[in-house]
């Protein structure tokens, strides 16, 4: 009876290390600026790959642990980080001193064959993108295509 009751008592204080050692939390809250919500903000967790972005009325839900950073950033906005507390519902205002100079997009149509363009075309496949996991479009085209540099600015 002795040795059933000391595996249970065990069993039990096992449990307990393993819950309050696992402290995720899912948490939700507000991105806006100064006009109002910001729909399409980039919420990262800060040195992982798992991040949301914001829906339309600048609201997102994300699991996180307790003490882990998150990266909230936005075209034309500055960066803000905030660490996971206590609370589940972290509200965040961005503000706008990185704004853009110029924006260039460029396009070519499907039509027109690669001898008529001015510049070098190369293109990558699907099934060599998919070969290695990214957490962004950008660093799956990392080394894929000779002379291309990809620089994250975020």
């Amino acid at each position: 009876m002795k040795t059933k009751f000391n595996g249970f008592l065990a069993l039990i204080l096992a449990l307990l290390v393993q819950i309050s050692f696992a402290q995720e939390k899912t948490i939700t809250g507000t991105v806006s600026d100064e006009s109002g919500p910001l729909p399409g903000v980039s919420v990262v967790i800060q040195g992982t790959n798992t991040g949301t972005v914001t829906d339309f009325d600048g609201k997102y839900t994300i699991k996180a642990m307790t003490g882990a950073k998150l990266l909230f950033s936005y075209v034309g906005l500055d960066n803000q980080t905030k660490t996971v507390g206590a609370v589940n519902v972290i509200n965040v205002t961005l503000s706008g001193a990185n704004v853009l100079d110029e924006v260039v997009v460029t396009g070519v149509a499907g039509a027109t064959s690669k001898k008529k363009l001015s510049v070098t075309v190369a293109s990558v496949s699907a099934e060599e993108i998919a070969k290695v996991p990214a957490g962004s479009a950008a660093s799956a085209l990392q080394g894929k295509v000779a002379g291309v540099s990809v620089t994250n600015l975020g």
